[in-house]
């Protein structure tokens, strides 16, 4: 006797993403990513609060602006961070080279403009024909956590996305690197200057356990009633106050205290920090892939905690935008493979 599988297997979800050039205009998917990917679609179905002579609802609902989101969560590879930091940091943006196999991504956001949008569109679903299509979508909050186990940068993207389709059926085709470049928390170096000309020459030894970047762009979507039946879509975005956090776990390491002495300080120090990794996997003839993240920052909080029979200093740094240097509130640059944003 045979039994039919039950649908739906969890093992066969997958989200697949392709880059939009248009608002509006969604396209079929280009890559497939190794992330878990936790999508919320909620119409807004609405009962209406008035008075009925009953004791229960007794009217249908009426829908409201919809809301589409999703999490996405997973190791960070060096070949798949540029779409997340197009998307969320600065859009239009094309690497340079490349040098040795290895293509340069640069991310310095405006503060004084706004810099245009990436669009993604974005496949999910099983094997059953419960698959949707999103499109329009951004990447609202990104948060990068270097781990104390000192294995892959663990990525965290709350997306946000205009419209959708369903059902859907995936672009065929698709399927995940096998082999990724992962960038790894023990390939990382911190950096701590005092200005910004000496960003990354003072790096902190047997200093880091962990670190955590939690960055959020604070959007403001766009809707407008003009009287159609789509006046339920997104019609655009605008960049809100962006706010960037990096809470560190130190050993209290002599360079590590020195830190907490500027926090004290009567006047505030500002701090110029660089997290600087570079990949163990030779690319090309002699190259790593890599990912350097800058900001500038002042010391904001300290806690205390342990990391095995040892005390730690967890020190939080607000980035801010440096007027006098130029320097954005967070800057990136990317060494990876990828000569497009969403390689097949």
């Amino acid at each position: 006797m045979t039994v039919q599988a039950m649908p739906g297997n969890i093992r066969f979800r997958a989200l697949q993403l392709g880059n939009q050039t248009t608002f509006g205009t969604p396209v079929a998917a280009t890559r497939r990513l190794p992330w878990r990917f936790t999508p919320t679609l909620d119409p807004k179905w609405t009962t209406p609060d008035v008075d009925t002579g009953t004791l229960d609802p007794a009217i249908a609902p009426y829908r409201m602006a919809t809301e589409i989101t999703g999490q996405a969560v997973g190791p960070l590879a060096a070949d798949d961070a540029q779409a997340l930091w197009s998307a969320f940091l600065k859009g239009g943006e094309t690497p340079s080279g490349p040098t040795d196999s290895l293509y340069t991504w640069d991310y310095d956001p405006a503060s004084t403009s706004q810099d245009v949008y990436e669009l993604l569109t974005a496949e999910w679903g099983d094997e059953t024909t419960d698959v949707f299509r999103y499109s329009d979508g951004i990447v609202d909050q990104l948060t990068l956590a270097f781990p104390a186990d000192l294995g892959p940068i663990q990525a965290t993207a709350d997306l946000r996305f205009g419209d959708y389709l369903y059902p859907h059926t995936f672009t065929p085709g698709l399927s995940v690197d096998t082999s990724p470049t992962w960038l790894y928390a023990a390939d990382t170096t911190l950096s701590i200057n005092d200005t910004a000309g000496t960003m990354g020459i003072t790096p902190l030894t047997n200093t880091m356990h962990e670190a955590s970047v939690v960055m959020s762009a604070n959007t403001d979507v766009k809707r407008f009633a003009n009287g159609s039946n789509n006046n339920f879509k997104v019609a655009g975005y605008g960049r809100g106050a962006r706010t960037m956090q990096t809470t560190f776990t130190l050993a209290k390491s002599t360079q590590a205290l020195a830190e907490v002495v500027k926090w004290l300080n009567d006047n505030p120090q500002e701090r110029f920090v660089q997290l600087d990794t570079n990949s163990r996997r030779t690319v090309g003839a002699s190259s790593h892939a890599g990912q350097r993240i800058r900001f500038a920052g002042y010391w904001f909080t300290r806690s205390e905690g342990a990391q095995g029979s040892n005390s730690t200093v967890q020190l939080v740094c607000n980035h801010i935008y440096d007027a006098s240097s130029g320097l954005a509130p967070i800057g990136v640059r990317l060494r990876n493979s990828s000569a497009t944003l969403l390689p097949a």
